[in-house]
């Protein structure tokens, strides 16, 4: 038995082929990297900002999700046919993109932000039109932070020294609509209204007849997010916190409640709703409550909304609310969006677009898998799919990629190639 590296070039990420196949045929990095504005001096230019850009999203989409991974990646022969410069030897370094990463400007990631919009439009809107509905999950997540980060600060409410990024995301197709870096004292509503203001007049624009719809936490329950709401006719059920007023008006169901539990000795719901005006609202609003008694005691619940649905059918709309949070959660393990190591808070905005621009790509790619696949993670993408070994040979006339006979999934690869092939 002999071994040795003399194996040629030789990858373990060639399965990202299609993703990239799926990229290029949509356009969809060319408009990220057409927002940037290209201020370097033309002969010291070894890089594209297309490059770039590419580099950074599909290495974070393949689970390499610092900059640091650049320097053992950037010779890949699979990343250097992804990135799209195979006229230079090697890919940029960390340092480059450090560089890179710290010179995009606000109003260019605010167009990032909008050219995101513009892949669930031009990808989704077909789905959207058809089921006459866009159902919107508004929340914030925690980013702890390290060291002297610009505008990293204690937040009580978890404990630690953080950013405060508020995240949108659409229901049925799971994109990330916005994704945004706030200070770490910021609270869950800080900005909402300012930046769906941008989103629903964009949204708009494209789906006027489309009935929108959303879904937010008592974190967002204040009079000028319902008064946003109910200006741009979204249906919206938002959580709210229990008070003395709220609780007088549950009592006698609480109570039938805790009743009908001791004589059956079985978990009791009910749910009702009334009118109610706090102070500060210009209108009287619909308050459902769902009042519970179960072994472990009494359980009341508010939710403030202008939709006239049922009252428990109101509460089976609101606790679907946590695919918003499964959506973060994957954004968040499954993309690393939570490694905002760079000491400056605009290089870190940055660092949150390009982390939910991987998730985006790549969320968009499986919703056009044969059905089967849709409904995979990540990171069962990655171990069954993107991590595939593969030597990669160069002659005059092609690029030859050569992956494993005995590989098991090659069938299915197959069928994800044709799958997302040419639109």
């Amino acid at each position: 038995m002999v071994a040795a590296f003399d194996g040629g070039e030789v990858s373990s990420d060639a399965g990202l082929l299609p993703l990239r196949q799926f990229d290029d045929s949509r356009g969809l990095t060319r408009r990220l990297a057409a927002c940037l504005a290209e201020s370097r001096q033309p002969g010291k230019i070894a890089h594209s900002q297309t490059s770039l850009l590419r580099q950074r999203v599909y290495q974070i989409a393949a689970g390499y999700e610092d900059a640091n991974d650049a320097d053992r990646l950037r010779t890949d022969p699979a990343f250097r046919l992804i990135a799209g410069d195979d006229a230079v030897a090697a890919l940029g370094s960390q340092p480059t993109l450090s560089r890179w990463e710290n010179a995009v400007r606000p109003r260019e990631m605010l167009a990032m932000g909008e050219a995101m919009v513009g892949w669930f439009i031009k990808l989704c809107g077909a789905s959207v039109r058809r089921r006459g509905e866009i159902l919107l999950g508004i929340d914030s997540t925690d980013d702890p932070t390290h060291g002297q980060q610009e505008f990293t600060f204690f937040n009580g409410a978890y404990d630690q020294h953080m950013y405060h990024p508020l995240i949108v995301t659409e229901r049925h197709s799971g994109h990330a609509l916005l994704a945004w870096l706030r200070p770490g004292n910021a609270s869950s509503a800080a900005g909402a209204t300012r930046l769906l203001l941008r989103l629903m007049q964009r949204l708009l624009e494209v789906f006027p007849k489309v009935k929108f719809r959303l879904r937010a936490d008592a974190g967002f329950a204040s009079p000028e997010f319902y008064e946003f709401c109910e200006t741009f006719a979204i249906e919206y059920a938002v959580g709210i916190a229990s008070n003395p007023v709220f609780r007088r008006q549950a009592a006698p169901l609480q109570q039938r409640a805790q009743d009908a539990y001791y004589l059956s000795d079985e978990p009791q719901r009910h749910f009702a709703a009334f009118a109610h005006q706090a102070g500060t609202w210009s209108q009287p609003r619909r308050i459902c409550f769902k009042a519970e008694h179960t072994a472990v005691g009494t359980n009341l619940r508010f939710v403030v909304t202008n939709a006239e649905t049922a009252p428990e059918d109101l509460f089976t709309f609101y606790n679907d609310r946590g695919e918003c949070e499964n959506r973060i959660e994957e954004l968040k393990n499954g993309f690393a969006a939570g490694r905002l190591s760079c000491h400056r808070f605009a290089a870190n905005q940055l660092r949150l677009l390009l982390h939910a621009a991987a998730y985006n790509l790549v969320n968009l790619f499986r919703l056009r898998l044969p059905r089967r696949f849709q409904s995979l993670q990540i990171e069962a993408l990655r171990h069954q799919f993107f991590k595939i070994g593969a030597r990669f040979r160069r002659t005059a006339r092609c690029i030859r990629i050569a992956f494993a006979e005995a590989w098991p999934y090659q069938t299915d690869f197959l069928r994800i190639c044709r799958a997302v092939g040419p639109p």
